[in-house]
């Protein structure tokens, strides 16, 4: 199945492509401009290693920021020639796209020839390294040793932006929502590197008209394929009663454990047939970040407060189950929440045996005056950071936001001061607790643009 219009305009601008010109005054309609401070021309990959055929850009930056043309050039065979053009903005930026549809090596730079008094600027070189499929090798190796090429190519990709200090842009998508895209699709021609769903809303969406819900795979699927990380969720129906993922009524986990209950049956064909819709996406090619049980160091699902030994238990069973479904495309992520009070215990205590990942979901509360200042928590990250390699800001955002005030700046600012720079911060969807996504927070869609190519630079 194709990918539906509104996922076909998103990935217009994803894959390899045109250099981007601004629409900047021409030059020759200018004073003439005088250099009063020494201009000094940078230019960087976001990303510099990257999977045939996925998205790169070459980002130029002037300073002091002024708009001025700009020719990209390419070294080959010890000569410099030119590749394109583009103009810089009022920041000084120049965001260009790169073809990479061929595995190799490219020498570039940006040059800013003279203009008026301006003399001539060079970048240093930057080296673009295009990588093929079949080479993936992610370090650390992932926990499943027969993880598909898919999974061991999100895995590297991921490895790349954290030996780069690149933190990707997330989105999450409401996929049981007829307009699931609206989140995406409200950002323009901006992408986001990091598309976020939850398997329960991806199950209930296969009660509606087909092919609604095939509908949505061949979109997740497309946008693996553009280069997108795709990370799943899954809040989970109680078991115990039928009810939604927040009734505690019953959450007694050892049931899980015990293939006497009525619990664990309900619970595992339950688990496999979640399995079966990402065994749709192994089958499209595509690999995804599969966070169970997330934030079970909070009291607020069912399976909040386990015993640690049960849940590190049911951890180990539901690697086994996956495999034994066959279905090999999971990064296997442990997302915990931000330890803010003595009612969120410890998430080390119950960091299972084998992990890919591990994220931390951070909320900042708005209600009240005292809560006016835009703050991230990352209580028990540095924790849970000295033990996986691989860490991410799996959820973060305001919570209680009305108007929508919220700037996520914070969120690059945190994260610069994390010692183990986290891999992408995923924004949630609005929903009843308020203005969550990108294109609803005032300060949003200024800090995407300010993140290049969906990729904030840490360092």
């Amino acid at each position: 199945m194709r990918p539906s219009a509104a996922v076909e305009v998103l990935l217009a601008g994803l894959l390899t492509g045109g250099l981007i010109a601004s629409g900047a005054t021409p030059v020759h309609a200018r004073p003439l401009p005088v250099e009063k401070v020494a201009t000094t021309l940078t230019a960087r990959l976001a990303p510099p290693v990257v999977i045939a055929g996925e998205p790169a850009s070459l980002v130029a930056q002037l300073t002091p920021a002024r708009t001025r043309s700009l020719t990209v050039e390419t070294l080959s065979d010890g000569v410099w020639s030119t590749l394109g053009n583009a103009t810089s903005n009022g920041a000084g930026r120049a965001v260009v796209p790169l073809d990479t549809s061929m595995v190799g090596s490219q020498v570039l730079r940006i040059v800013a020839p003279a203009q008026g008094n301006l003399p001539v600027r060079r970048s240093a070189p930057a080296v673009l390294k295009v990588t093929d499929p079949a080479t993936c090798t992610p370090k650390p190796a992932l926990v499943d040793p027969l993880a598909t090429p898919a999974a061991r190519c999100l895995a590297a990709r991921l490895d790349s932006w954290r030996s780069t200090g690149l933190m990707g842009v997330g989105q999450q998508l409401n996929v049981s929502s007829s307009a699931y895209a609206a989140p995406l699709t409200a950002l323009g021609n901006r992408r986001v590197s990091v598309v976020g769903f939850d398997l329960q809303e991806l199950a209930l969406s296969g009660t509606y008209e087909f092919p609604f819900q095939d509908q949505v795979l061949a979109d997740l699927a497309a946008l693996a394929r553009s280069g997108v990380v795709l990370s799943a969720s899954w809040h989970a129906t109680n078991p115990g009663n039928g009810n939604g993922f927040s009734d505690r009524g019953w959450h007694d986990l050892d049931a899980l454990l015990d293939s006497s209950t009525p619990e664990y049956a309900e619970f595992w064909s339950d688990f496999d047939a979640k399995m079966a819709l990402l065994g749709q996406l192994q089958d499209a090619g595509a690999a995804v970040v599969f966070r169970p049980f997330h934030e079970a160091n909070g009291d607020w699902f069912w399976w909040g407060h386990p015993d640690p030994a049960t849940y590190r238990h049911l951890w180990r069973l539901m690697q086994e189950r996956a495999a034994a479904d066959g279905v090999h495309n999971i990064v296997w992520g442990y997302s915990f929440a931000a330890k803010v009070g003595s009612w969120i215990r410890d998430p080390a205590k119950l960091l299972p045996a084998k992990v890919d990942l591990a994220g931390i979901d951070a909320y900042d509360p708005e209600a009240g005056a005292g809560n006016a200042k835009d703050l991230l928590p990352t209580q028990g990250y540095a924790a849970i950071a000295a033990r996986v390699k691989r860490m991410a800001m799996t959820e973060v955002g305001p919570h209680g936001s009305v108007n929508g005030t919220w700037n996520p700046a914070v969120v690059t600012r945190t994260a610069k001061t994390l010692t183990s720079s986290p891999l992408w911060a995923m924004l949630w969807f609005d929903d009843r607790d308020g203005k969550k996504q990108i294109s609803s927070l005032a300060g949003g869609r200024s800090w995407l643009g300010s993140c290049p190519n969906a990729f904030c630079y840490l360092r």
